[in-house]
């Protein structure tokens, strides 16, 4: 089985964060956010792995040659016009000659391991491929199966439906046994320059072809499913990492600093008189002085002092200098800072 990664997106979710960095890397707990999948594609046995690519192609290129070159195959495959998810697959062609495929969105981490949804899939030996969905409360914002009733066998597909048939969103991950049939249902739609949800060339509707021609096609549950292409589901998906991981890192000194675990803490930091966490990431060369900071992801070689932050996403070489105050407050007041 191969694994193909479509990863050329801009993130503009999440800007100001991706404008000089892919969202693929940025950090959650110990690792970004590419090597978490990487790494759970890894445990699945599986060595060949595709990356499409696109913004800022060189950092990812660079990040995962660097950590994973020597336990992988690598191929990197430019999608140089932003034309869908569907396109990001077929410029990937070469490899969807009949051998099976793994297809994880760059941006999104599971409660189940690839490993569990490739041995639950393996199961059903009469499908073409599966699906995993999870139920949401607004499946009009998402790629929306139909299944046949009391069956996980899908009925038909559709991208963000105005009136859905069903509550089960597509969360990201692909496992498809005839990838002849998908490159075929590929060919077709950006031979036509068929134009779905979105402006783009969708992925779901490749799926949908496969079904009309005739494949049976299954669905899968994946567990909680964190879409990290948003600043919200990044920093629940980093209190769920961290709370996976079997102890805190901490890879730097501190002076006269709390840790309230979970935290996560690279090397060459200095943290002085501070409290830090919990569900706090801080990666390295990042000075903290007298700042009190829970719930947030701190980027490389930044400065903060004399703050109190929750919540929060601080990038690479930021500078955050709060103030002190020499306060006078008599009995029975009530102060709020904003």
């Amino acid at each position: 089985m191969r694994c193909i990664i479509p990863a050329a997106g801009k993130g503009t979710r999440l800007r100001p964060h991706t404008y000089t960095k892919p969202k693929a890397l940025l950090s959650l707990g110990n690792k970004t956010i590419i090597s978490h999948i990487l790494d759970s594609i890894v445990e699945a046995k599986i060595k060949d792995i595709i990356i499409v690519v696109g913004y800022e192609k060189k950092q990812i290129i660079d990040h995962v040659t660097a950590n994973y070159e020597s336990s992988c195959n690598l191929t990197f495959i430019e999608q140089t016009e932003r034309k869908g998810l569907g396109h990001a697959i077929s410029l990937s062609e070469e490899f969807l000659d009949g051998e099976p495929v793994l297809i994880a969105l760059g941006d999104s981490l599971y409660e189940n391991s690839f490993s569990q949804m490739i041995n639950e899939f393996n199961k059903y030996k009469d499908w073409a491929g599966a699906i995993t969905i999870k139920s949401v409360p607004n499946p009009q914002a998402y790629g929306i199966v139909d299944t046949y009733e009391n069956s996980n066998q899908v009925k038909g597909l559709e991208e963000k439906p105005k009136n859905p048939k069903s509550s089960k969103a597509i969360t990201g991950i692909y496992i498809i046994r005839d990838s002849i049939s998908l490159k075929v249902a590929l060919e077709q739609l950006v031979a036509k320059n068929h134009i779905g949800s979105g402006g783009e060339i969708q992925l779901t509707d490749a799926l949908q072809i496969m079904i009309e021609n005739g494949n049976f096609l299954g669905t899968i549950d994946s567990g909680r499913w964190f879409d990290c292409g948003k600043k919200e589901a990044l920093l629940e998906a980093h209190q769920y990492v961290l709370d996976q991981m079997p102890q805190s890192v901490i890879a730097s000194d501190f002076d006269n600093t709390i840790l309230i675990y979970p935290v996560a803490i690279q090397s060459n930091c200095k943290i002085s008189n501070s409290i830090i966490g919990p569900y706090v990431s801080i990666d390295e060369g990042t000075k903290i002085e007298r700042s009190i900071i829970s719930s947030s992801i701190i980027g490389i070689n930044s400065y903060v002092m004399n703050t109190s932050i929750n919540g929060s996403l601080i990038g690479d070489k930021v500078e955050l200098i709060g103030g002190l105050s020499d306060l006078d407050i008599g009995n029975h007041s009530k102060i709020k800072y904003p």
